[in-house]
Order: C-alpha cells, then sequence, then structure tokens
C-alpha cells in the first residue's frame, strides 16, 4: 500500500488529504474551495487521489463509495439508463476539468492557454448539466430531460421504429451531414462555432453507428 491507500483506508481524513493533495495533484483553486469549506468539498479529494492508489480495488471502492453516498437513486431498480450512462460521464467530465485546471498554470502561449480554458469550460458545463440531472432526480424522482442525453435517447426510439429502407436513407443523410460539418470545421472561418460544430458530428456518428448496426441486424434476420 503507498500513503493514498494507507489514507483512504483509515477514513480519508482531511488534513492528511490536502497534503497529500499538495504532493500528488497540487492544485490552488481545489485547494483553497477545501480549505474554506470542508465539510461541503471534502469529498473532492477522494476522487482527485483515487487515481493515485496502489490499489484498483481502492480506486474503485472510492468512486463507488462517493456515488453511493451522494446519489442513492443510482443502485435503485426504476432509475432511469441514462442517469446511470451520466455517472460514467460525470466522473470523466469532473477528472478533466481539474487536470487542465492543473495545466493551465503551465501554459506557455495564449494559443494553449485557449485551448486548456476551453477544455476547462466545456468538462465543467457538461458536469453541471449533469449535476442538474442528478439533482432533479434525487430531490423530486423526475427526470429533467434537458441533458442532450435525453435527445439523444428519444431519437434512438424514432430509429427503432423505422423500416429498412428508411434506416439506409437514414445513413446516407447522416454520412452526408458529417461530411459537410467536418469540412466546415476543417475551414476554420467560425471558431466560436467549433465546439457546437465538434459536439454535433460526434452525436451524429453515435447514431450513425447505431443505424449501421440495426441495418444489420434487419439483414442478419432475413438471411
Amino acid at each position: 500500500m503507498n500513503e493514498v491507500d494507507r489514507w483512504m483506508s483509515s477514513g480519508a481524513g482531511v488534513q492528511e488529504g490536502l497534503r497529500l493533495l499538495c504532493k500528488y495533484a497540487p492544485n490552488r483553486h481545489i485547494e483553497s474551495l477545501i480549505r474554506k469549506a470542508p465539510g461541503r468539498f471534502g469529498y473532492l479529494l477522494k476522487e482527485i487521489l483515487a487515481p493515485h492508489a496502489s490499489s484498483p480495488q481502492l480506486q474503485y471502492q472510492a468512486e463507488r463509495r462517493k456515488f453511493r453516498e451522494e446519489w442513492t437513486f443510482l443502485s435503485e431498480p426504476d432509475c432511469p439508463a441514462e442517469l446511470k450512462i451520466l455517472a460514467a460521464d460525470k466522473i470523466t467530465a469532473w477528472r478533466n476539468y481539474v487536470d487542465a485546471h492543473a495545466e493551465l498554470f503551465n501554459c506557455t502561449s495564449p494559443e494553449e492557454c485557449f485551448e486548456i480554458a476551453k477544455k476547462i469550460l466545456e468538462n465543467f458545463l457538461n458536469n453541471r448539466k449533469i449535476l442538474s440531472e442528478f439533482s432533479n432526480y434525487r430531490d423530486h424522482h423526475k427526470v429533467l430531460g434537458k441533458h442532450p442525453i435525453f435527445r439523444e435517447s428519444q431519437k434512438m426510439a424514432e430509429l427503432r421504429s423505422l423500416t429498412l429502407g428508411d434506416l439506409i436513407k437514414k445513413q446516407k443523410n447522416l454520412q452526408n451531414a458529417i461530411w459537410r460539418t467536418e469540412a466546415l470545421l476543417r475551414k476554420g472561418d467560425h471558431p466560436e462555432l467549433s465546439a457546437q460544430r465538434e459536439s454535433g458530428v460526434m452525436e451524429k456518428r453515435r447514431m450513425l453507428a447505431d443505424v449501421k448496426r440495426m441495418i444489420e441486424d434487419y439483414e442478419d434476420r432475413r438471411k
């Protein structure tokens, strides 16, 4: 066991956690938040330091424990599948945010600072969107439904109702839409739209993969 393992196994005290934070994942912003309100933000220590534990089991247990304690509905049988998917996305978004924030202090050019700041903002906003969904479901046991994943789920339901011919048309339309958007990204004439366009391409690629899989299923059933 390394010292992060021992810290987690012994109760994960805040003061020792702050020492380990400074040693393994220094971040002045996070450290300041925890020192000002350890009761509110102390849980961040486990989340940030877990990847530095030598035991994968302890890493896994720390992340699972945090989610079980804070979002108990994730283990309920009627929890919507979209929220369970967003649980993993929330961890990823927060880690990306923390890592990028640390990188910001080491950037050497305005261009590099812009890209890192863009990454920080995108992951912060995604984490906040997920947090809104989780908080609403915890408080009201109802889906807020504003996160893009719910729009994608609705589109998936619509795809499942299409015929084989309609799916083939949808496949061609998606391929053309992806090609047009990627051409605009390569052109780079509207950088303020880049994040929106990149997100759109990713969404269309996921839908295209689903459409292809549905077409293959149709063809397999006809054999």
